[in-house]
């Protein structure tokens, strides 16, 4: 399954665009992560997102210290959509899908 999603980092620590490359993508602080982000205020095993079989995305706290929020919002598991914000700790993403 080709995954056509990304995140663009807007966080004051770095930016850039970070592409999901596969089905369940997991974000973190320690190197085995599929999405490493080295910022003492991520966990080792952040977050995961999985691409559901229905073409839409889900991202999931992994029990956290500092939680996952998207839109502001504390989640344990909650459905991405094209332009949401979703913060780790104090790492800021915007998550896109498709080619734009």
């Amino acid at each position: 399954m080709l995954v056509r999603a990304r995140f663009i980092r807007t966080d004051r620590f770095s930016g850039g665009e970070l592409r999901l490359s596969s089905p369940l993508c997991r974000l973190g602080r320690v190197p085995d992560n599929d999405l490493r982000f080295d910022n003492d205020s991520v966990s080792g095993h952040h977050a995961e997102i999985h691409h559901l079989p229905d073409g839409t995305f889900q991202i999931c706290d992994l029990d956290s210290t500092n939680g996952t929020w998207v839109n502001g919002q504390r989640v344990h598991a909650h459905p991405l959509r094209n332009g949401d914000v979703v913060e780790l700790g104090e790492v800021r993403l915007h998550f896109r899908t498709g080619d734009t």
